[in-house]
């Protein structure tokens, strides 16, 4: 006899429906299947829970909704209907109640769930942006590259991650964090915010490495406002020629 066979007849079982060589089989399966042991041990709870009578009269609403769900099983099991307004037979109802009880307690479990969830993605993002500005005011520019490096994990909706980048592109004192900066930024390029801060640097920027960087990246995304600037630096006779060679062959592009 298996699991599925006894679980089938649990409630006959407890009503004492069944044959005594049927009954001694279940009898016997139980004593060795834990599985089994537990979900009759579930169903005796709810039989003692439905066969209070000083059980708490529930609402109006929910009682019609049930009075209503009972009907329609019963009907369509060809059962004669008890109206719940006298005292019911509630043991010949015990498999309808006992899939609601199945069902509400699955809706529970599973929106339950679903919120302890939304609260650990909540806290792991929480803990994630504390630790990127974190390691952007660290001290090592090793650190606050890794910082920048790590911004790639947040949305363009996280504004304020992103204006910390801009601000370490115009500001940070070291060149690798800058050049760090400018290629996080090109992530969030389809950003009005972020195109701006891309051609505003182009303009300030003097080191030629972040130089080529943003006019590659400016390029990319077809910015046609960066044409202006990217001509002044052309003509600059101070840009470097290998930064005015990167010009010449990107300026062609957004034309």
């Amino acid at each position: 006899m298996n699991c599925n066979d006894v679980q089938n007849q649990l409630i006959d079982y407890i009503d004492n429906k069944l044959s005594k060589e049927e009954h001694l089989k279940i009898e016997t399966h139980i004593r060795v299947c834990d599985n089994c042991t537990n979900e009759l041990k579930k169903l005796e709870d709810i039989l003692l829970i439905i066969s209070n009578d000083e059980i708490e009269k529930p609402g109006e609403t929910l009682k019609l909704n049930f009075e209503n769900f009972l009907a329609k099983e019963i009907k369509e099991a060809n059962t004669k209907v008890i109206s719940l307004k006298s005292k019911p037979d509630w043991k010949s109802y015990i498999k309808i109640a006992a899939s609601i009880l199945i069902v509400l307690s699955a809706f529970l479990i599973g929106r339950q769930s679903n919120q302890q969830k939304t609260s650990i993605a909540s806290q792991q993002k929480t803990q994630q942006k504390q630790q990127f500005f974190a390691l952007l005011d660290n001290q090592s520019a090793s650190k606050r590259i890794l910082g920048v490096t790590n911004s790639k994990k947040f949305s363009e909706n996280n504004t304020e991650i992103i204006e910390a980048i801009v601000n370490k592109l115009f500001y940070d004192k070291n060149v690798n964090v800058r050049l760090a900066a400018a290629e996080a930024l090109s992530k969030f390029s389809s950003l009005e915010l972020v195109k701006t801060a891309l051609i505003k640097a182009l303009q300030t920027e003097k080191e030629a490495i972040i130089q080529i960087e943003l006019i590659q990246i400016l390029a990319k995304i077809q910015e046609k406002r960066a044409l202006e600037p990217m001509k002044k630096l052309l003509e600059n006779e101070e840009t470097p020629n290998y930064v005015k060679q990167e010009l010449q062959y990107n300026i062609p592009s957004l034309l």
